[in-house]
């Protein structure tokens, strides 16, 4: 079974520190330079246990049946034809996160995914919704080309076979770079917390590079500051709460041990908000804290989910890893599968491991880092956040996280497709401009472009040096694609628009800034997030490469090319999608790569390509 029964209940108890302290003891200890254990005396209530909550199962079920008799009551009068187009105008909501989580998978739901058509057409799935009316616009009709996304009601109701009764935590460290990998962290971080089915603890408000303003109140961020959390906290296999809750409902009231000691130990001067202020301390006690691997690190290896608790699965893995890396003289190296047909994505399990283990560092296959029974009965797991020792999640979590059921490995692309995007407020500003775009261009040339059609560049600059190119360069290495006189859309860091008159020269070059109306209103922090947009709408698309910016532009372009089942959209290849430093990176995304190192520097087909299968 991919995933297990969801419980209705949610109890929240953890084990006293005392019992606690004894389990750590016997784990193995996380590796690194880890400072001492704050010490504190533990308060009068942290050695007793949290008391269990409990559910009224015989009142809950009263009162559904109560609500049911109400709503057939209030229904009987309503005709049939009144019933059918309110179906049919009605979205269904995932389920309260304060009841069941969502339906429950029987054997006879996995049974009909199992029983799917081999080839689901993408277009035929419930389509994603964007109403831009609290927006600002626009209307919902021009807005709906933004939309990638789908919903798709069967995946509300998968549960990760490790999400139990009692709460487990997973906290991390958000990494230090630019937005784009800090979303790359972030997409691995909650995936991973999907994975193992434990309780995300969000960090506190912290700075991420090149963003910031005047303010001091614009300098610090969050997740909910660019994403849906919505749909994110809406989904029932995953629960999410604060860094100051954690520390509140966990740490203060000594649920948390020291790894080393077993200790009872309380956070940096009993400090349990750390919005917006240094988080070095808090970092240093959580990796004590709690159990920190010192070897996950996603350029050295894979990690990998067993199909359930115990040790059984975990040497199904490793029999699965021998079986995928046998004769290793003459195991494959990712360039045996460059340039070639993709594997189906339904392949057996040893299949693909083999091609995911083909692309590590230095020529060599990936380890696997399995979460063992150690990891899975720890209470709290920390990711840490350090390139120095390697452990740093700036991946791509398709290209770190393994399944050996290959159902749940594109339900976890498909989550990221469907629920890990930018929140309306950014979605619809990006829809305006869009329209906008499309109606100049229109009119410049109503017979030969009625569509209005335009192209678009990301052309990073700033502190980019390694790929630095004269725009003389970049026209010169992109112009066989693009038509003279056309619509062109420039994303770029570089505010001087003299530089881009090799481009202008040629082509109606248009910016961010040429569209202030459209922006009124809009939060500062959010234009690269809606220059991503813009970028990934236009006909033809020249990305920068090893551009982290450009990467998740290529992948949204590869959602709308599934989506509309575009040229190339069988092999994952993209239409018109380009780099434009030169001809050893242009044709990147004109044929089928596997992921190989760098990893994080592009993004990779296999996030996009044919992730609906099976879908029931």
């Amino acid at each position: 079974h991919l995933y297990t029964q969801a419980s209705s209940s949610r109890p929240n108890n953890i084990a006293t520190a005392h019992a606690r302290s004894e389990q750590l003891a016997s784990q193995s200890r996380a590796m690194g330079d880890l400072s001492e254990a704050q010490s504190i005396t533990p308060s009068p209530a942290a050695s007793h246990p949290r008391p269990r909550l409990r559910t009224n199962t015989t009142s809950s079920k009263t009162y559904v049946l109560f609500v049911a008799v109400c709503i057939v009551v209030g229904l009987w009068n309503v005709s049939i034809s009144q019933i059918e187009l309110l179906k049919q105008s009605l979205r269904v909501p995932p389920s309260s996160k304060s009841g069941p989580r969502g339906d429950v998978v029987t054997s006879t739901s996995i049974a009909k995914v199992d029983n799917a058509p081999s080839d689901v057409d993408p277009t035929k799935q419930p389509p994603g919704l964007l109403n831009c009316d609290a927006h600002n616009g626009p209307a919902n009709d021009l807005a709906a080309e933004m939309v990638y996304w789908s919903e798709i009601p069967s995946d509300a109701s998968f549960v990760s076979p490790f999400k139990g009764s009692q709460k487990q935590y997973l906290t991390f460290e958000p990494d230090n770079a630019g937005f784009n990998n800090f979303r790359m962290s972030i997409e691995t971080i909650i995936a991973m917390a999907i994975a193992m089915g434990r309780t995300l603890v969000m960090p506190p408000k912290h700075g991420i590079y090149r963003l910031g303003g005047e303010q001091a109140d614009d300098t610090k961020f969050t997740l909910y500051d660019f994403y849906d959390m919505q749909q994110i906290e809406e989904y029932s296999g995953l629960d999410v709460i604060s860094m100051e809750d954690f520390l509140l409902t966990e740490a203060m009231v000594g649920h948390l041990n020291d790894e080393s000691t077993g200790e009872v130990t309380f956070p940096p001067h009993n400090r349990t908000d750390w919005n917006g202020v240094d988080s070095a301390a808090l970092k240093k006690y959580l990796r004590r804290a709690a159990f920190t691997p010192s070897n996950w690190m996603p350029g050295w290896c894979l990690a990998a989910f067993p199909s359930g608790k115990g040790p059984a699965p975990i040497n199904e893995m490793k029999a699965l890893m021998r079986n995928a890396t046998n004769n290793f003289n003459k195991f494959p190296k990712w360039r045996e599968y460059d340039k070639k047909q993709p594997m189906p994505v339904d392949s057996p399990a040893n299949v693909r491991l083999r091609e995911m283990v083909s692309g590590g560092i230095g020529g060599s296959y990936k380890r696997l880092c399995i979460y063992n029974e150690t990891m899975q009965q720890s209470p709290v797991l920390h990711i840490m956040s350090n390139g120095k020792s390697g452990v740093r999640m700036m991946t791509h979590f398709y290209s770190f996280l393994f399944f050996p059921n290959w159902r749940e490995d594109v339900w976890m692309k498909r989550f990221a497709r469907d629920r890990l995007r930018y929140n309306d407020s950014i979605q619809c500003a990006a829809a305006r401009i869009v329209s906008s775009l499309r109606e100049r261009a229109r009119q410049r040339d109503p017979i030969g472009n009625p569509n209005g059609e335009y192209d678009s560049f990301h052309i990073r600059r700033g502190d980019f040096y390694y790929t630095r190119l004269e725009a003389e360069s970049i026209y010169n290495n992109s112009k066989d694609e693009l038509s003279e006189g056309r619509t062109v859309f420039v994303a770029t860091d570089h505010n001087d628009v003299d530089f881009f008159s090799p481009l202008a020269d040629h082509y109606d070059v248009v910016y961010l800034s040429s569209f202030k109306k459209e922006l009124e209103g809009i939060n500062i922090h959010f234009y690269g997030m809606i220059d991503q947009l813009i970028a990934s709408r236009g006909r033809v698309f020249f990305g920068c490469y090893q551009s982290t910016f450009s990467g998740f532009i290529f992948r949204m372009r590869g959602y709308h090319a599934q989506k509309q089942r575009m040229q190339g959209y069988e092999n994952g290849t993209l239409l018109n999608s380009f780099y434009y430093s030169g001809l050893a990176h242009k044709y990147y995304y004109q044929q089928y790569s596997p992921i190989h190192p760098p990893h994080y520097v592009r993004e990779w087909s296999v996030s996009w390509r044919d992730i609906d299968k099976g879908i029931a």
